[in-house]
């Protein structure tokens, strides 16, 4: 569905491509090209942004600050608003890919879902070995090869991950949770009910709170408010839709209990978000 005013960044956009869709896009910067992204944006398409030796400022992803740091790996999964303010001498890769470029398309990557740390501080050890295989990335024109060096880029991130973050690689190593959020992702604006998706997944909502709230510390119930006040912040900040379009949009047929539901979790209401973001 087309949103007014949303603006989404396609990989074919950025680099000014035929009008198509562009499957894979790798970019080794030295020093980086763009380093001040000023207006918050979504991609169509999955990201990693890893800064080599040289690197700072800020990069901001659903509205959180994250601090840019020498070794360190930013995920972008796509749907989500990022910008950043980096210096201007950082370094490092840029891989950008569609979900029909990835060979794993099943199982979630934990990196990847909508409530994940979108960050990973490497080592020196892990640095220089995904280095060494975004290197041989570079130049590389054949697409199955591109994509094997992809999966394997992605597994190992994987594992670094599951050391840096055990409960949010368990969460989605789960596959009732993992099943339950790639629905979730599909659903959350027309269904914001646990028992609706626990019906789907053949299990009692209890049940599914449960498994969840043991296995990530967050109930059903909280992944699908967290998943709606996301993408409540998102439409209030990027597009110029009204309070009571956004309500529709998101599935609450009374603009008053969306702002009410708004406030409650944010301490502000959606007009007073707005209006603070337009200033910041």
């Amino acid at each position: 569905m087309s949103i007014k005013g949303l603006r989404v960044w396609g990989i074919e956009k950025i680099f000014n491509l035929p009008y198509k869709q562009e499957d894979f896009k790798l970019l080794q910067h030295e020093p980086i090209n763009s380093p001040v992204i000023e207006e918050a944006h979504k991609h169509d398409f999955f990201m990693l942004l890893m800064v080599g030796s040289k690197g700072s400022g800020t990069h901001t992803i659903d509205f959180r600050d994250y601090k840019v740091a020498p070794r360190t790996v930013f995920f972008l999964a796509p749907g989500q608003a990022h910008q950043w303010n980096l210096s201007p001498h950082t370094n490092g890769y840029q891989v950008m890919f569609s979900g029909s470029f990835m060979l794993q398309k099943g199982p979630l990557w934990p990196f990847f879902t909508p409530s994940a740390t979108p960050v990973l501080k490497l080592s020196a050890e892990q640095y220089t070995q995904l280095a060494a295989e975004l290197q041989l990335m570079v130049g590389e024109t054949a697409a199955n090869i591109t994509q094997h060096r992809l999966q394997v880029i992605l597994l190992l991130l994987q594992r670094w991950y599951a050391i840096a973050y055990p409960t949010e690689t368990a969460a989605s190593g789960n596959r009732l949770i993992n099943r339950f959020l790639q629905l979730l992702e599909k659903q959350y604006a027309q269904h914001s009910e646990v028992n609706y998706y626990a019906a789907r997944l053949h299990v009692t909502a209890s049940y599914l709170n449960t498994v969840c709230k043991k296995e990530s510390g967050t109930t059903a119930g909280e992944y699908i408010r967290e998943r709606l006040l996301l993408e409540a912040k998102r439409l209030l900040i990027l597009t110029d839709m009204d309070v009571k379009e956004i309500a529709f949009s998101l599935g609450f047929n009374d603009t008053s209990y969306f702002s009410r539901f708004f406030r409650k979790y944010t301490t502000q209401t959606p007009v007073d978000f707005r209006r603070h973001a337009d200033h910041l």
